[in-house]
């Protein structure tokens, strides 16, 4: 992973707040409640399926892949297979088998990941609350390896992030540009896990 920048925009718009609402996710309602120190029933199943994202995305991959090589191997005749192994194409069983083990990598980092992130996530739902830090939110972009397949093809992936003091929210590139850079918020989000919640403009 390596650091890319943080990202400098003009004055903020007046009146981000419908914006923000909508790509990062929340309504009025949910917003009400976490001002109240609370995560909204329908924050609750959001939150499952955000800190679960890297393994949908490396579990699609591997798959796909899996699924791949069984058509490969189901409509290709044995012959064929046996004939190409012998007129010097052993590399196409490296290439699969490499991409194989990529995938499976992959998707083993990410369930890694997850797991810790779903763990924090547990404890954050059970008390049900929500925590707010106040303060001048940043932009920041960090280029890492591609998840799944794009691993394999050296692609890499730049994640998204609003800083505020120390602490990091990853978010989505749409969420990301609807944030002007310096605005003064409340961020609210989940006290261990560090999952956002909502945001508004002080």
């Amino acid at each position: 992973m390596s650091y890319i920048e943080y990202v400098t925009s003009g004055d903020p718009a007046n009146d981000v707040l419908p914006e923000l609402a909508r790509t990062n996710q929340f309504s009025m309602e949910d917003l009400q409640q976490n001002r109240a120190g609370r995560i909204s029933d329908a924050q609750w199943m959001r939150l499952l399926f955000r800190s679960l994202r890297p393994v949908r995305y490396t579990g699609g991959a591997l798959l796909g892949w899996l699924f791949c090589c069984f058509i490969v191997k189901a409509l290709v005749p044995d012959i064929i297979l046996t004939i190409a192994s012998y007129v010097g194409a052993k590399g196409i069983g490296i290439i699969f088998g490499g991409a194989t083990l990529a995938c499976v990598g992959a998707f083993l980092v990410s369930l890694f990941s997850s797991a810790r992130t779903m763990s924090l996530l547990v404890f954050d739902l059970r008390d049900g609350k929500a925590v707010c830090l106040e303060g001048r939110v940043r932009h920041s972009r960090e280029e890492e390896e591609g998840l799944g397949m794009a691993r394999f093809h050296g692609e890499n992936h730049t994640k998204h992030c609003y800083v505020v003091k120390d602490d990091y929210f990853e978010v989505d590139e749409d969420a990301f540009k609807a944030l002007p850079d310096g605005l003064v918020a409340r961020v609210y989000h989940t006290p261990r896990s560090k999952l956002l919640l909502s945001i508004e403009p002080r």
